[in-house]
């Protein structure tokens, strides 16, 4: 589970005994909604491997849950699974969030839950980085990270207290230093998070052309990172 860096590194059609649930751009609350739903109903789950990036606990990861492109995909698919404390988190945007529920493009979701709504899998790209074009973004944002923060204890909690083994993934990724403050990501893992077993795969040898862009695996490096989990996981 967890955001596109999961959803475009692990091929889960190599993976008889596993699936891939992660969604682009996924922040925890929405993984822990999602995750509370499947457990419910799907008893047999006993380990999430969840993804644990830079992007995950950096300076502004609240940021996602409040952008209106982020919006767009996030509140109209997710809304059926709010309790109060949901909604009141959006009172701020709630003209924005309203809208989105009454899009043309929308109004489908007002029919009910659906998992095809908010689980999207395995997305390959079958384009290659182009070195050239790769860039630094800096950090910028007007919200901090507590909301993501919160949700990640959250889903450890909805873990253990299922008996589900849960462990964190850092997927490949080109240069990370280049690109993230690895130093705070680590600081704020051991500080708050480190209770979970972390497997940290930021810099495994991917080849060049092995990755879409900096932060993603392409379709080939996707086949060399899954079949490396089935190694270590037997998955």
């Amino acid at each position: 589970m967890g955001a596109s860096h999961i959803q475009r590194a692990v091929n889960d059609s190599l993976m008889p005994s596993a699936i891939n649930l992660a969604r682009s751009s996924e922040r925890y609350m929405f993984t822990y909604l999602k995750l509370q739903h499947i457990l419910e109903n799907n008893k047999q789950v006993d380990t999430v491997f969840l993804m644990c990036a830079s992007t995950d606990l950096f300076e502004n990861a609240d940021d996602k849950y409040f952008n209106d492109n982020e919006m767009v995909s996030y509140f109209a698919n997710f809304y059926p699974l709010f309790n109060m404390e949901q909604w009141i988190m959006y009172k701020t945007k709630f003209v924005t969030a309203f809208g989105l529920l009454f899009r043309s493009t929308y109004l489908k979701y007002l029919k009910g839950l659906d998992y095809k709504f908010f689980i999207d899998g395995f997305n390959p790209s079958f384009e290659v980085m182009n070195t050239d074009s790769v860039y630094y973004q800096p950090v910028k944002g007007l919200y901090g990270n507590k909301i993501n923060y919160d949700y990640l204890r959250r889903i450890i909690t909805l873990c253990n207290d299922n008996n589900i083994n849960l462990f964190f993934i850092y997927c490949p990724v080109y240069k990370p230093e280049l690109y993230y403050d690895q130093d705070y990501y680590y600081n704020a893992y051991k500080t708050n998070f480190g209770d979970v077993k972390l497997f940290d795969f930021s810099h495994f040898p991917i080849p060049e052309d092995g990755f879409v862009d900096a932060h993603h695996l392409n379709y080939k490096g996707a086949m060399i990172f899954t079949n490396e989990l089935k190694r270590q996981f037997g998955l």
